[in-house]
């Protein structure tokens, strides 16, 4: 028996209105943790803040005017995005690499799966201690065998070269955060339909053809949300390059985050910090727009 078209559009309120009431402490969540530290952010760099008084001036947008001019954080950007964009390859390649290797049935894999998970569940700051003791130029493993190759001069280390002080950072960070997405593409490949590989080997298909013409394209949605949670993740990164280099020699290694935190806490410019990170945010949301555009037009193009 039908339901009356008034008792349906009825039941269809009071689930709209229930659903709304759900929501409601989500939001007032969110506006808590997020929407009021971006809208404070946004209204202190419109201000020229004195800490030693407390006395904050209304500049308004003279700290986003001063953007353009600030050499150093021109530079700083070039380094940051190479940072990501470097990061980002290694962490998915590696991390892709690994999947394929723990995807297997060889004996003591299991042992080897935990093994991999090291580098990202080792803290941060011991993670940096440890390539602080093997990159020593004194006695450090790696600098002192780099150096008996002729590759580094006597006493030095790659952290303290401007030539290499950034990609040796680079390096820690996709040793660190490729099990993440180890464990990401693992995960998708167990949710691979076994038949199309079946398949693909009744039509002769090699191990090379079956990745790619079946693995990559079912690990599309996988590399999608790792580029999008990596991608901010390491944009504003901040302990590891702190701990390793500081964004030293020079500003060779320095990334936006320790930028900030150097014009905060080394030149008390907090207004200016502000701005810089209120311009970064709106980057960031530029780009979430416009990637959900053109996710949006691709899927009703393919509809």
């Amino acid at each position: 028996m039908t339901q009356p078209a008034f008792l349906s559009r009825t039941l269809t309120g009071r689930q709209q209105r229930a659903g709304m009431a759900f929501a409601v402490p989500a939001a007032l969540l969110f506006a808590i943790i997020l929407a009021y530290p971006i809208f404070e952010s946004f209204r202190t760099s419109l201000f020229s803040i004195d800490l030693l008084t407390g006395d904050a001036s209304y500049v308004g947008l003279d700290n986003y005017a001063a953007l353009g001019g600030d050499r150093n954080l021109l530079s700083t950007i070039g380094n940051t995005l190479l940072w990501t964009v470097v990061s980002l390859a290694g962490q998915l390649v590696l991390g892709l690499i690994a999947a394929l290797l723990i995807d297997t049935n060889w004996r003591g894999m299991r042992w080897i799966r935990q093994l991999l998970l090291i580098p990202y569940v080792v803290p941060v700051i011991a993670t940096a201690l440890v390539w602080q003791w093997m990159l020593d130029g004194h006695y450090g493993i790696i600098s002192t065998n780099l150096q008996s190759w002729g590759f580094l001069p006597a006493g030095a280390t790659p952290l303290g070269l401007e030539g290499t002080a950034l990609f040796t950072v680079i390096l820690v960070n996709i040793w660190r955060g490729f099990p993440f997405a180890m464990l990401v593409y693992w995960a998708r490949m167990q949710s691979i339909d076994k038949g199309q590989y079946e398949a693909a080997r009744v039509d002769g298909a090699g191990a090379w053809r079956e990745f790619v013409h079946i693995t990559l394209p079912n690990l599309k949605s996988a590399t999608i949300a790792l580029l999008a949670l990596r991608g901010i993740w390491t944009l504003m990164y901040f302990e590891l390059v702190w701990l390793l280099s500081r964004g030293g020699p020079a500003g060779s290694s320095e990334v936006l985050s320790t930028y900030i935190y150097k014009v905060v806490m080394g030149e008390f410019r907090i207004g200016y910090a502000a701005a810089i990170a209120s311009a970064v945010g709106l980057f960031l949301a530029a780009v979430g727009v416009a990637g959900w555009l053109v996710v949006r037009t691709r899927g009703r193009r393919s509809k």
